[in-house]
C-alpha cells in the first residue's frame, strides 16, 4: 500500500516538473529523468528558479511566386 503512496507521489511530483518545465521553455522529460535520479522537489526549485527561455524557432514565410 506504501508503494502506490509512492508512486502517486513521484508522479504528481513529475507532473509539477513537466509543467515547470514546459512554461520555461525547457524539455520536460529531461527534467524529469533527472528529477527522477535526484530529488523532485530539488529539481523543481531549481527549475522554478531558472529565467524562462525564448523561443528559438523561426517561423518560415513561404514565398509567393508571381
Amino acid at each position: 500500500m506504501e508503494i502506490i503512496l509512492v508512486i502517486l507521489v513521484y508522479g504528481g511530483f513529475g507532473y509539477a516538473l513537466y509543467k515547470v518545465a514546459k512554461s520555461k521553455n525547457r524539455e520536460p522529460f529531461i527534467w524529469i529523468l533527472i528529477g527522477l535520479i535526484l530529488s523532485p522537489i530539488i529539481v523543481l526549485i531549481i527549475l522554478a528558479l531558472m529565467p524562462t527561455i525564448k523561443n528559438k524557432r523561426k517561423i518560415k514565410k513561404k514565398r509567393v511566386k508571381n
